[in-house]
């Protein structure tokens, strides 16, 4: 039944605490990763991916955080990739803070569009035409100066979702570590 589980453990808190770290452990760690910064990539690529399979994970996150065995892997090589980098150790515990909540947000976002269009039929494209008119729209009413202004500048290049999550993980991992565009190679 139902209840036998908590013969098993305490809670339900305790069970989500066991589900999260469980979840954990589907991260892979190469050996030597010669590139730290792109190491730091892998790693919230890999998180946004496990929270594309498990949706549920953004809203346990929520909680204050347990941090299981599986977890404490993940801890250990992502400040192992900050590891010569001079941050001292708060430094490094917000950009793991920042970088792999911004993952699971990310992750997150894409399972929940995913999940609406399963439900309603509406492709991608459909659906990123739809933000984009209510942009436009909102845009035209003249109660939003900046997004007009940014609208009417030319034209960004397309680029999928994952091209912009990797865009913006890489400034946030640039931007903790003080890089310039120039010296992070991104333009």
């Amino acid at each position: 039944g139902t209840m036998s589980l908590y013969n098993y453990v305490p809670s339900k808190e305790h069970l989500v605490q066991l589900m999260i770290d469980h979840v954990s452990a589907e991260y892979r760690y190469p050996g030597q990763v010669p590139d730290h910064r792109l190491g730091l990539l892998d790693l919230a690529r890999q998180g946004r991916d496990i929270t594309r399979r498990h949706p549920w994970l953004p809203r346990e996150m929520q909680r204050p955080p347990v941090i299981g065995p599986a977890a404490l892997r993940y801890v250990e090589h992502f400040l192992g990739l900050l590891s010569g980098s001079g941050l001292d150790t708060g430094a490094k515990m917000e950009v793991l803070g920042m970088v792999n909540g911004f993952a699971i947000s990310y992750g997150g976002v894409q399972a929940a569009l995913a999940e609406e269009r399963a439900r309603t039929g509406v492709t991608e494209q459909e659906q990123a035409a739809a933000q984009v008119a209510g942009l436009i729209s909102a845009a035209a009413s003249g109660g939003y100066p900046n997004l007009a202004a940014a609208l009417a500048g030319p034209p960004s290049p397309p680029r999928d979702a994952d091209e912009i999550f990797d865009r913006c993980i890489l400034r946030l991992i640039d931007g903790a570590l003080g890089l310039t565009p120039q010296e992070a190679h991104w333009g």
